[in-house]
């Protein structure tokens, strides 16, 4: 596991994904059926919105067809 110490904090990457893994884990009532769907739901939101972007940052405004990114 990739561990990467920070000073200020005392967390470690390692420990701090553990704990927002049990966070979304136990937002979604204990099934990690139910938070690995919501995750992939968030995902799929998210590189929809990056490709608005990438398709924005090439080729310029007129490449959104009026669409805000919310």
């Amino acid at each position: 596991m990739l561990r990467w110490d920070n000073e200020a904090t005392g967390w470690t990457v390692g420990n701090r994904l553990d704990w927002q893994i049990e966070q979304i884990v136990a937002e979604s009532d204990g099934s990690v059926h139910d938070a690995l769907r919501a995750l992939m739901l968030v995902n799929e939101r998210l590189e929809a919105e990056l490709d608005w972007l990438r398709s924005v940052a090439m080729c310029g405004p007129s490449a959104a067809d009026g669409q805000s990114l919310h």
